[in-house]
């Protein structure tokens, strides 16, 4: 079912003073006029959720508090995210405990109390299915506020330079325009997409075709169709120290040098290690010092030499377009509501976005507590489709892999959908699923390399280098198929077959 919201727009006043029963903004001047909000809008999205909990974390990336126009809608929302934070659902009786009798006996006036505005928002919610559009109807309204308070202080100021002032009121606005993309549903008959697909190839003919980003692996781009399309979602999974931060982070910086954005969120790492890997990366690439990113990384590590040689490296870098989101104890919602805004941002400089980068899915933290693990994880994986769609880019989620692996003989260990934690809801979400595999990464932990035996060295020098990328699902080609690469874990470096060659 595909119907939406189409808001009312009888309740949407200008707000020279406070609707019955609640609280008017505090330092209001008299007569103040402030930009349009949509009371009954707010109520319907508190009361859909209040009554339909679920919801909550749907929208929870569209909205936060300072959106609302009322302050009491302000305070029923964080109860919300607060119950949601504690692992429970929002609903009337939890969110009502959450806030307290301070606000569920606090008099609004004509009898009526808190507790009774709670139940009447209740009563008067939304639909779940209009939930996402009046999530998005009151940030745009927000939008309009908080637009309207930054030109109005410029009007109002004395004695100031134009030119600083007239950057702030820009800093802001891009701050505001960073905050939401909007993204509607595109709909066309059969004809009208027969015509967009012809449209596309004779462009592609004509050389004047979309240029996807390319991810720097060049079998891997032609294996899924060219690069790195629109309103895609990539689930990469390996076991641990495999390679998969090394591949995310190598796709991350070449996407970066091609004009494009890529956002990393590092759930794991921080943005210091990555840029360790980033600049021992670089340096193997132009020829200088090899230096691996862990002696970059250790204290008294580098000569005065080496240290030059990277701050050169780093400084040549400056200008890539590869913004880092470091930090554990995220939910795929603060994932999203920081792609949004770091997009926007970027996109008001030009600069579109490329791809959006998660390390990793498994860390992600579910926005309550489910019952099982694969709840969480399910969360995860809908969110990250969302996100490319909703953000028309290729979303990369790198994914951990159970221990099924290391329990198999040495040539039956190469990953399937068996070994993904999660494994249906990655699959069923994904255009593509691979799995990284590194024979050397077994040859190097066997009792026999490292007891010294010859044979396992010998077989060890003639893999280190090897890695495969295994495609097992791929709506853009083949299935069931393996990329080889080339890479060296300790430069964090990534590079086509033909290097090692």
């Amino acid at each position: 079912m595909n119907e939406r919201f189409e808001p009312d727009y009888s309740d949407v006043v200008p707000l020279r003073r406070p609707p019955a029963g609640v609280q008017a903004r505090p330092g209001a001047a008299p007569g103040d006029i402030y930009p349009i909000a949509s009371v009954e809008t707010e109520q319907g999205l508190l009361g859909c959720i209040l009554t339909n909990p679920h919801v909550f974390p749907l929208v929870q990336h569209l909205v936060a508090s300072e959106h609302f126009a009322e302050p009491i809608h302000q305070a029923i929302w964080e109860g919300m995210a607060e119950v949601t934070a504690a692992g429970d659902t929002p609903n009337l009786l939890k969110v009502a405990a959450a806030l307290g009798p301070a606000f569920t006996k606090r008099d609004l006036g004509n009898g009526q109390t808190g507790m009774v505005y709670l139940v009447q928002c209740a009563g008067g919610g939304c639909t779940p299915i209009g939930a996402d559009e009046h999530a998005r109807t009151i940030q745009q309204y927000w939008q309009l506020r908080a637009l309207h308070a930054a030109t109005s202080r410029a009007g109002e100021a004395a004695g100031y330079v134009p030119g600083p002032l007239l950057s702030q009121v820009y800093a802001r606005v891009d701050s505001v325009r960073a905050s939401f993309i909007d993204r509607k549903v595109k709909s066309a008959t059969a004809g009208e997409a027969g015509d967009a697909l012809m449209e596309r190839i004779q462009k592609s003919l004509q050389g004047n075709g979309e240029r996807r980003p390319k991810t720097g692996i060049d079998m891997l781009d032609r294996e899924i169709g060219g690069g790195l399309q629109k309103s895609f979602l990539i689930t990469l999974g390996a076991r641990t120290s495999m390679g998969k931060s090394i591949v995310g982070v190598e796709v991350g910086s070449n996407v970066g040098r091609q004009g494009v954005l890529a956002i990393y969120h590092s759930l794991e790492m921080s943005r210091e290690q990555i840029a360790a890997r980033r600049a021992s990366s670089w340096l193997f690439a132009h020829g200088s010092h090899d230096i691996p990113y862990e002696q970059m990384m250790r204290e008294d590590g580098l000569s005065d030499a080496q240290a030059q040689l990277v701050g050169d490296a780093v400084y040549k870098m400056r200008g890539e377009h590869f913004h880092i989101e470091d930090g554990g104890g995220r939910t795929i919602g603060d994932i999203a509501a920081a792609s949004d805004r770091l997009a926007n941002s970027y996109a008001r400089r030009g600069i579109p976005l490329g791809t959006v980068i998660i390390d990793h899915a498994h860390i992600v933290k579910p926005s309550r507590s489910f019952n099982r693990e694969d709840e969480g994880l399910k969360e995860v994986a809908d969110g990250a489709l969302e996100l490319a769609k909703h953000l028309d880019t290729t979303v990369l989620l790198l994914a951990q892999l159970n221990r099924k692996t290391e329990s198999r003989a040495q040539d039956e260990r190469r990953p399937t959908l068996a070994d993904l934690r999660g494994a249906g809801a990655f699959e069923e979400n994904s255009d593509v699923v691979g799995f990284l595999y590194r024979p050397a990464y077994y040859v190097e932990r066997s009792s026999a390399f490292r007891n010294g035996k010859t044979e396992a060295h010998i077989e060890y020098d003639g893999c280190k280098y090897d890695l495969e990328i295994i495609i097992e699902k791929n709506r853009a080609g083949r299935a069931n198929h393996i990329v080889r690469a080339w890479i060296d874990p300790a430069l964090n470096a990534v590079r086509n077959l033909q290097h090692g060659s």
